[in-house]
């Protein structure tokens, strides 16, 4: 009699397996549904992942966070507030949430200077949130904890997000000391990574995943024109200011 093995997959312990590693100044691959991301919990973690991947130095670390997260951490006027909500709440659409952030709050003071200062540009800070399971759970230990959680996608610059473990380059791989692997991303087609908008200025930073759904949830109630994403052809990065973008 043979027996087959299943799929070993449990977001909640596998967050508290990253998590762990996190707090011990280790550097995590994770899957967070628009591809796989590297996370870490201080600067010198931060700093191993960032010289791996040969990311540039003007570009910033993002949170991983939740929708618990961003109203602990942003601080957005009432209607940009209600767009936040109306995206990553009501329609739990995955999302790079850029906005202003509440300076003295215990974890942002965790970060430290140098970190905070990689990490946010004229008073905003990036979240991604709705990432899935083992990310919500990860910023839930992350809150309970008061330790913030940074990180980029797991790829080498420019190369874009990878939605499977094997098509990350093998230097990003090796640099991890802890690598989940759950398959294929969901979000992957027509791009992966998360669209990115800057609540603070009202501009879009990014194409990316469920795109077509963020524009139209912004058109239909709050009346926000957002350009065509033009395809990966026309514009491989999404980037949609490229020359300013450092998120």
């Amino acid at each position: 009699m043979s027996t087959e093995r299943g799929p070993d997959i449990d977001p909640i312990r596998d967050a508290r397996r990253v998590f762990e590693v996190l707090r011990t100044g280790g550097l995590a691959i994770i899957p967070v549904n628009v591809g796989y991301a590297n996370c870490a919990g201080d600067s010198t973690a931060l700093e191993r992942a960032f010289t791996t991947k040969q990311r540039k130095p003007h570009k910033r670390h993002a949170m991983l966070g939740s929708y618990a997260l961003h109203k602990e951490i942003h601080e957005l006027p009432p209607r940009e507030a209600g767009m936040a909500k109306l995206l990553i709440h009501d329609l739990d659409l995955p999302l790079g949430l850029v906005a202003s952030f509440k300076k003295n709050h215990p974890m942002i003071q965790k970060l430290g200077d140098e970190t905070l200062e990689r990490s946010s540009i004229e008073g905003t800070l990036a979240m991604l949130v709705n990432g899935g399971q083992l990310q919500d759970e990860l910023a839930r230990l992350a809150l309970e904890a008061g330790t913030p959680v940074m990180g980029s996608s797991a790829n080498m610059t420019g190369q874009g997000t990878k939605c499977l473990v094997e098509d990350i380059e093998t230097q990003i791989l090796e640099a991890a000391d802890i690598v989940i692997d759950y398959g294929r991303q969901k979000y992957n087609n027509p791009r992966t990574s998360s669209t990115m908008f800057d609540f603070k200025n009202m501009k879009l930073l990014r194409y990316g995943a469920c795109y077509d759904v963020v524009r139209d949830a912004l058109k239909r109630w709050y009346d926000v024109d957002l350009p065509e994403d033009p395809g990966k052809e026309v514009l491989f990065s999404g980037h949609a200011v490229a020359a300013m973008n450092k998120y």
